[in-house]
């Protein structure tokens, strides 16, 4: 059974341990979640469990009033393909228009296409494109009203 849990700026340190280690293997990088934090402002971080074991997270930080970015997120090699992806962002979706949000942007890359295929099956729209290192960035946008 997968449940999720929302942390607000920033994560304690067993959670930011185990999230960074799935983030690093993810995105290939060596870095510790909380630390990339500084500079946003309301984070919003959900962790996706199985059991007591952490399998996914999503975050994202406030960019105005009325716009949410979200941010990184990922699901474990293993636990992908059940789901658990869509769970995390139903969720942020929930948690975005209780707070009065009015849209949501991200950022991916044609490399992760599930994650842009996810996207657009949950109505984002693209709203740009343009070169990114060896890769083709795609802004996408939802609205929430």
């Amino acid at each position: 059974m997968i449940h999720i849990k929302a942390f607000y700026n920033t994560l304690p340190e067993l959670e930011n341990k185990e999230l960074s280690k799935i983030h690093n293997e993810i995105f290939d990088t060596n870095e510790s979640l909380n630390d990339k934090f500084l500079s946003k402002n309301k984070i919003i971080i959900l962790v996706a469990y199985k059991e007591s074991t952490i399998v996914g997270y999503k975050i994202g930080y406030e960019i105005d009033c009325s716009t949410f970015y979200s941010w990184l997120g990922g699901v474990e090699k293993n636990n992908r393909n059940h789901g658990i992806a869509q769970m995390l962002m139903d969720k942020q979706i929930s948690i975005l228009k209780s707070k009065g949000y009015e849209k949501i942007q991200t950022k991916t890359f044609n490399k992760w296409k599930s994650m842009l295929i996810l996207n657009i099956k949950n109505d984002f729209q693209i709203k740009n494109c343009y070169p990114d290192k060896n890769d083709l960035a795609i802004i996408l946008e939802k609205d929430l009203k």
